[in-house]
């Protein structure tokens, strides 16, 4: 593991500035969201340059969103270290980010008079493809994202990750489970059939959200994670609740035209 890729040293302050490997992936993942969004954009006869304002927007929420849900999830690593929970290389939660992100965009979108369940469709491989980007982010820190014990001859040691693990263990690793599944959903999401096959404006966003709640759900249960309801881990409750508005989406608007 990578956490810190290098650092710039700054004499006058005396003090090193930090470049993590986290840091770096989601500026990556904000770049490839832009850039597809962008394509669908055109591809729609909306400009281009709406892409970047809702790039931007959706990452100062996403950023803060994720940090928050960082710090609701995990009080206890905010009270011992506030500073380094606060600014650190590390310390993010996705739905977090999503529900910051999306709280963002819609407010862009309302400005600028936009309907947002049609943006919705256009951005729903951008968010597959970003969040497969990031992912890799997650995989070279070890921030802790990776799943528990395995045998598998892909298991892999984090023992200098951001969380380390025991040396000699190998565990499961998650966030390139989920950069491949994210990455099978915009290859759906992107194909004729699929849009052939959900026609109705919004119906792409539901299959985003119904798909990638799912893809969440599924890898929770190989995650170091704690339960909180039975089974299910806090993450798994909330991919319960986002997919059941894509469900939603995806039925109720069946006859609507994209």
């Amino acid at each position: 593991m990578i956490p810190t890729l290098f650092e710039i040293p700054l004499p006058l302050l005396d003090f090193a500035l930090p470049l993590h490997s986290f840091g770096l992936m989601m500026v990556c993942a904000f770049l490839a969201a832009w850039r597809r969004l962008q394509l669908s954009l055109l591809a729609a006869g909306e400009p281009g340059e709406l892409a970047e304002d809702m790039v931007t927007w959706a990452a100062v929420g996403g950023i803060v969103g994720a940090r928050v849900g960082y710090i609701i999830s995990y009080p206890q690593a905010f009270f011992d270290a506030p500073l380094a929970t606060l600014f650190g290389g590390a310390g993010f939660v996705f739905y977090g980010g999503f529900i910051g992100g999306a709280l963002g965009v819609w407010l862009l979108l309302r400005r600028e008079g936009k309907d947002f369940v049609v943006f919705g469709d256009l951005a729903a491989p951008s968010l597959a493809g970003g969040y497969a980007v990031g992912r890799i982010g997650c995989q070279l820190s070890g921030d802790g994202d990776y799943g528990g014990p395995t045998q598998l001859p892909w298991g892999m040691q984090y023992v200098h990750g951001v969380i380390p693990t025991e040396p000699g263990v190998l565990h499961h690793p998650a966030p390139v489970y989920e950069s491949f599944g994210a990455l099978c959903i915009a290859f759906i999401l992107l194909s004729p059939a699929t849009r052939r096959i959900l026609p109705g404006a919004g119906q792409l966003f539901g299959l985003y959200l119904f798909l990638s709640s799912l893809a969440r759900f599924l890898v929770e249960i190989i995650r170091i994670e704690p339960r909180i309801f039975g089974p299910l881990t806090q993450a798994q409750i909330v991919a319960i609740a986002i997919c059941l508005p894509g469900l939603a989406l995806m039925y109720f608007k069946r006859g609507d035209v994209r």
